[in-house]
């Protein structure tokens, strides 16, 4: 089984994320993170290309899975920030 790319963000305002819908929440990675520009800055770099997107809340972290003809290519979670402290 291969292991799949994730890159972890710790964010100051994961509490106010919390409460996003996912729509808003995928919004927000696609304006930070997925941007051109932007998405140079990763590493592990996540994938240009994409088709869709999952969220999952789980204790902790908030993780958007990005998908390429259904399989599952890239995890970007978001973790408080005391999460590197």
């Amino acid at each position: 089984m291969s292991r799949i790319p994730s890159l972890t963000l710790p964010t100051p305002n994961y509490e106010e994320m919390l409460m996003m819908s996912n729509r808003r929440l995928v919004c927000m990675l696609r304006e930070a993170v997925l941007a051109p520009g932007k998405v140079e800055r990763f590493s592990p770099r996540p994938p240009e290309e994409h088709d869709a997107y999952t969220v999952e809340h789980e204790p902790g972290r908030i993780v958007v899975r990005l998908f390429v003809d259904g399989q599952d290519v890239f995890h970007c979670c978001f973790v408080p920030p005391e999460e590197y402290l």
